[in-house]
């Protein structure tokens, strides 16, 4: 948000800047396939794959920006996990036989 200052006067101002560069990436994309578009439009002069499928790709980058979720950043995690059991003991009978005598 813009302020108001005069001079050097510094702001006070706390919040936390946000980070806005999955809207510059989303809005590039959707800028480069729509310029794809009228170029394939200009060279082809009728509907093609190609064009649909640059539509298509517009139409996602459009919906990406308008988002307010960076889909595009990937984190890792990493889950512990035990050794495996080997299969002797998993196939142990759990109880015993029952005598008939």
């Amino acid at each position: 948000m813009l302020h108001n200052v005069e001079g050097n006067t510094p702001t006070t101002d706390d919040k936390p800047i946000i980070d806005t560069s999955h809207e510059l990436k989303w809005k590039r994309t959707f800028r480069r396939k729509l310029i794809n578009c009228l170029a394939l439009i200009e060279n082809h002069g009728e509907p093609t794959q190609e064009l649909l499928y640059e539509l298509r790709k517009a139409k996602e980058a459009l919906t990406y920006w308008n988002s307010d979720t960076a889909m595009w950043e990937k984190h890792q995690m990493v889950l512990p996990t035990t050794q495996p059991v080997p299969q002797t003991e998993l196939q142990r009978p759990e109880v015993e036989p029952v005598d008939t005598d």
